[in-house]
């Protein structure tokens, strides 16, 4: 089988995964979230990171507010910060004067463009597993105990829509890995086995694989030589990818 027809099969895959995986918009919600605590809250920023367990490392994926477009994409060790506390005590923490606080990471705070006053940091959990954190900068709504419960509501509807995440990211690498062993039991279809297993793999470790089976599926409209070309690209891209993997 061609590589072109290789493409076709792997896109067909990805859209099926792409359309089955649409839970009204897990990635979309995120953003959503932060931004109905900010208000909920009257702070003056809310943001939200995941843990990687991989790396031991928590990273903001979204925000809302000031300095929400600098947190976002940064990566911090669990060691430092005072979301990174608040994971590894799995303790809600309200914070008057972040300043002097020795846990906190001024450093990252500065470089979004917004250093708070305040903080109240909530761990986003499921019974003693923690999936990320919460955090909201310089409130001026609830106080005292109301506003520990209300932070812990809206950390228990983040670790939900985390787990609903994983849950699809696991999903789509058992559909790519099954739809592999089938093309691998066709003698003619190698290539989609060998495209489709690469894909199983960068689902485990990829946040975004349902965003990527979409981009892959929408290559099923482009001509033969873009077809061609973005092949070429992906071939190169997996060969670069396990090549580094080898060498650690």
């Amino acid at each position: 089988m061609s590589k072109r027809a290789s493409l076709r099969e792997a896109a067909i895959v990805a859209e099926t995964v792409a359309r089955g995986l649409e839970l009204p918009a897990i990635t979309a919600a995120m953003p959503a979230l932060a931004d109905a605590a900010r208000i909920a809250f009257g702070a003056a920023a809310c943001s939200v990171a995941v843990i990687d367990a991989a790396t031991s490392e928590l990273e903001y994926i979204a925000a809302s507010g000031e300095g929400a477009a600098g947190i976002i994409g940064v990566r911090l060790p669990l060691t430092r910060g005072l979301a990174s506390y608040s994971v590894i005590a799995n303790e809600t923490l309200a914070i008057d004067d972040v300043r002097a606080d020795p846990r906190f990471a001024s450093d990252i705070a500065e470089r979004t463009g917004y250093v708070p006053r305040t903080m109240l940091v909530a761990p986003a959990a499921i019974g003693d597993r923690v999936l990320g954190v919460l955090s909201i900068l310089d409130r001026t709504g609830p106080s005292g105990i109301a506003a520990l419960e209300l932070a812990n509501r809206f950390a228990t509807m983040l670790a939900g829509l985390i787990e609903v995440h994983g849950a699809a990211q696991t999903l789509a690498t058992a559909i790519f890995e099954a739809a592999a062993s089938a093309a691998t039991a066709t003698a003619d279809r190698p290539d989609v086995a060998a495209t489709l297993r690469a894909l199983a793999r960068e689902a485990r470790a990829d946040n975004d694989i349902t965003q990527f089976a979409a981009t892959l599926a929408s290559l099923r409209n482009l001509g033969i030589a873009e077809q061609r070309l973005a092949l070429r690209v992906l071939d190169e891209i997996i060969g670069y990818g396990t090549t580094r993997r080898t060498r650690r």
